[in-house]
């Protein structure tokens, strides 16, 4: 121990300090059928850089196409060209997504490459949609690209109960097809592979995706006074084998209450103030 100039104040030496080694606490977790969801890469085609606000980077061979949302090219070799796509535009909006994609195709002899990043803080998820004949259904706005044949679509959930209480509402985004779809997950993404029969509950807002073959449903969270103080709400939301899903651990929404993010509009429309004296400075 060393003595300061200041009265109270001393420095313990890393020697004097035992440290127990730390406890497997995660093992059991994982053994339940739970798996952390790290950057993956497929060597030839895609790869995603990061521990967050990740970067997906993906080569492209001559006439080869990626889809993605306006807004997430981060860079890309000079031989791709970029055009609009239009097509599915109401499904895809149902599902959460801008009525407008954005193609990039590699016109050029040799390979190319293309970047993406999310339009929020996000992590990249990429979804081998062959391995899910159903289809994959996700959280509205889920979708960021997709390479391989992948249409965003919506699915329509009818039962009142769940399309209220389950935390996706009415419409749902749905992904077909065989290609891969990268979407968009915030916080520390887990996947859990459910057996047939398994019900997993979760909270209503920490769900990302879910193999459309899982039966989604609600229970209550608990009584009133777990309801009014439990900071849960009044459900949860349930998940029924057999199937895979995802769930992250700081949805976009939450994000935004727990930094205190309000958007407020001044006056009853946008544009430029009407006069100078209008002005805030």
């Amino acid at each position: 121990t060393y003595r300061t100039g200041c009265p109270g104040v001393a420095f313990v030496t890393m020697a004097e300090v035992e440290v127990s080694a730390p406890a497997n606490v995660s093992a059991g977790f994982f053994d339940m059928g739970f798996e952390l969801v790290k950057g993956e890469s497929a060597e030839g085609k895609y790869e995603i850089l990061g521990d967050d606000m990740q970067v997906l980077t993906l080569e492209l061979a001559p006439d080869q196409v990626m889809i993605s949302e306006p807004g997430t090219m981060l860079t890309m070799s000079d031989g791709v060209e970029t055009e609009v796509v239009c097509d599915n535009c109401c499904a895809r909006q149902c599902g959460g997504e801008p009525p407008i994609n954005v193609s990039y195709t590699n016109s050029g002899t040799e390979t190319g490459f293309v970047g993406f990043t999310p339009n929020v803080p996000a992590k990249i998820l990429p979804m081998s949609l062959d391995a899910y004949p159903n289809g994959m259904n996700a959280q509205s706005g889920a979708y960021m690209s997709s390479i391989g044949q992948v249409t965003p679509g919506f699915s329509l959930d009818c039962n009142p109960m769940t399309a209220c209480c389950a935390g996706m509402g009415c419409c749902r985004q749905k992904l077909t097809g065989d290609g891969v779809a990268f979407l968009n997950a915030t916080g520390t993404v887990i996947k859990k592979s459910l057996s047939d029969g398994e019900v997993l509950v979760v909270d209503t807002q920490s769900l990302v995706a879910w193999d459309a073959g899982v039966g989604l449903g609600v229970q209550a969270t608990g009584g009133m006074c777990v309801a009014c103080f439990g900071g849960e709400g009044c459900c949860n939301t349930t998940l029924k084998g057999p199937g895979d899903v995802w769930i992250q651990s700081m949805n976009l929404s939450k994000m935004k209450r727990s930094l205190g993010v309000v958007i407020t509009m001044k006056g009853g429309g946008g544009g430029a103030p009407v006069d100078h004296e209008s002005m805030v400075r």
